[in-house]
């Protein structure tokens, strides 16, 4: 029962660095459909949805390594008493998610101005 929990424990950053390896490698083109950033300001402009992208990979590649790493090293330092102890590194890592989704959308917001052009800084 403990490998079962281990494996869903280790599925939000295995996600997380799949698809920032994914989005390295090949991001998805401009206002796709499918697995991609898109948020109002993203979908507005081309530049901002690459920049959202090439950002996303790189955070999501690291959070998913150290995360995966720091809930590994957990699991396992906490295997006696694994059943009640998985469902809060799963809440760590979902709040490491939203604060990557808050992180991106601030970088996005100070880079591109209201009307979508990018600021001279």
């Amino acid at each position: 029962m403990y490998e079962l929990y281990f494996a869903v424990v280790m599925l939000a950053p295995a996600a997380m660095l799949i698809v920032g390896l994914m989005w390295k490698i090949s991001p998805p083109p401009y206002r796709s459909k499918g697995l991609a950033y898109s948020t109002e300001l993203t979908q507005k402009d081309p530049d901002a949805w690459a920049a959202a992208h090439r950002h996303c990979a790189r955070l999501w590649t690291r959070t998913g390594f150290i995360g995966g790493a720091a809930s590994a090293f957990l699991m396992v330092l906490f295997k006696g008493n694994y059943t009640s102890f998985w469902m809060w590194l799963i809440v760590g890592q979902m709040v490491l998610f939203c604060v990557s989704v808050f992180m991106i959308d601030l970088f996005l917001k100070n880079t591109f101005s209201q009307d979508n052009s990018e600021e001279n800084k």
